[in-house]
């Protein structure tokens, strides 16, 4: 009978067709002989979240650098193709990048209140790392330079870049500065001015003592401010009269 059937069927019409059409005459299905005929379809997942906890939720289109999470806009960063609802394989990142970034934040404001710390504060973690790793303040962990004002030389010193300690140390009453013409000599370059008379003498333990200075260099006659004296190599009074 089958043979019968496919012979009435037209000479213009594909084989694929006329099985189907013969199969549908013999009481198969239509859909079943077309499918067993026709090339398997190509999968797309879908670009957004199914709603009912599937698996592959992801729009990734195989571009490795473009593994995007539909759902929030951030990437995955790791894919698996699995259930699509947990955070370590097909889901993104945005919990843990939160967390970072929240840790970030902490750290620099711990270090920005260090650097204002004008004593060894026991209840900050950087004060207490600073101070075992320079033996109490005594040396620097990094070159190994000794201390000679403690907490105040860590922190002018700044390991593990080692700047320069000031020159002179605490203790000395530089009141008898003012109203004098002084040289300030650094390491690169020389300074001439006149300690201002008129103006408080600094605290001999002042680990900055600032005084006011009007420079007099040629071309410079109209800088006027503070300086650190403590910082220059040597400070010459002009000879007495």
């Amino acid at each position: 009978m089958t043979a019968a059937l496919e012979r009435t069927v037209p000479k213009n019409q594909s084989t694929a067709a006329a099985r189907a059409r013969t199969a549908a005459r013999a009481g198969e299905k239509y859909t079943t002989a077309l499918r067993s005929q026709s090339s398997p379809a190509v999968y797309e997942p879908p670009s957004t979240f199914p709603g009912d906890g599937g698996p592959w939720i992801s729009a990734w289109d195989g571009n490795p650098y473009n593994d995007v999470n539909p759902a929030c806009g951030h990437h995955y960063k790791a894919l698996c193709g699995g259930c699509g609802v947990c955070i370590t394989c097909d889901g993104c990142y945005c919990r843990e990048a939160a967390e970072e970034a929240r840790i970030d934040a902490e750290t620099e404001r711990a270090y920005e209140e260090h650097a204002y710390h004008e004593k060894h504060t026991p209840e900050c973690y950087l004060c207490e790392r600073g101070r075992k790793e320079s033996a109490d303040y005594t040396r620097c962990p990094k070159c190994g330079i000794t201390y000679p004002d403690g907490f105040e030389d860590h922190m002018a010193h700044v390991p593990p870049y080692c700047y320069a300690l000031p020159a002179y140390p605490t203790g000395i009453d530089w009141g008898y500065l003012r109203g004098q013409h002084v040289t300030l000599v650094g390491r690169d370059y020389s300074v001439h001015g006149l300690i201002i008379a008129d103006q408080p003498a600094p605290d001999p333990a002042d680990y900055r003592p600032q005084m006011q200075l009007q420079r007099t260099d040629p071309g410079y006659e109209d800088d006027f401010g503070p300086v650190n004296l403590r910082g220059w190599l040597e400070v010459r009074p002009a000879p007495q009269a």
